[in-house]
């Protein structure tokens, strides 16, 4: 038997997909407040659909939004919640490590594009952040379980301090890849 999955990420594009109308009728008819800062970081909001009178037990529905140039979110874990996130809008950057938050020194960071209809998902432990550059972007967060966003256990942040500001050296590369002069290349 293999190793249990610890991160993924499938693109949801093409015919019949209408996820954008699901979304539309959740916020429609259960808005939510998104809450700044989040997370230590001032560029980045968050609200929670769902229960949340009993943390650590029920899952429920995060957004999260990130604005333009909100790079400024450190590299954390949730230890004690799995995360299966989809992109609903805009663009970024999802940042990881294969490192323990114990053994984390800021030499392994990988980095990807996230875009509209991407799906991340990964399980508790893994170190991680998301960033934007030049566009906004919102998130859905199906965190299970539930813990509330002001409990010390939601996140924990290694000793090294990791952000995507300090590490700008992705953006210029990933955004040529994502949109080429003259064409239209997916990745």
């Amino acid at each position: 038997m293999g190793e249990p999955l610890s991160f993924g990420h499938i693109r949801g594009t093409g015919p019949g997909i209408h996820f954008a109308e699901l979304i539309h009728e959740l916020e429609s008819k259960n808005p939510v407040d998104l809450h700044f800062p989040f997370e230590s970081s001032d560029r980045v909001g968050g609200g929670i659909w769902g229960d949340s009178s009993e943390p650590f037990k029920l899952p429920a529905i995060a957004k999260l939004q990130w604005l333009a140039h909100a790079d400024d979110l450190p590299l954390h874990t949730h230890e004690h919640a799995d995360r299966f996130i989809i992109v609903i809008g805009g663009r970024g950057f999802f940042h990881w490590s294969d490192q323990t938050l114990s053994d984390f020194d800021g030499s392994s960071v990988y980095t990807i594009a996230a875009r509209d209809r991407d799906v991340i998902a990964f399980r508790r432990g893994l170190l991680h952040t998301f960033s934007t550059h030049e566009h906004p972007m919102t998130l859905l967060s199906v965190q299970l379980p539930f813990i509330t966003f002001d409990h010390p256990l939601q996140y924990s942040m290694p000793s090294t301090r990791w952000i995507a500001r300090l590490h700008s050296e992705f953006f210029p590369r990933i955004e040529y890849i994502l949109h080429p002069p003259g064409g239209g290349l997916e990745i």
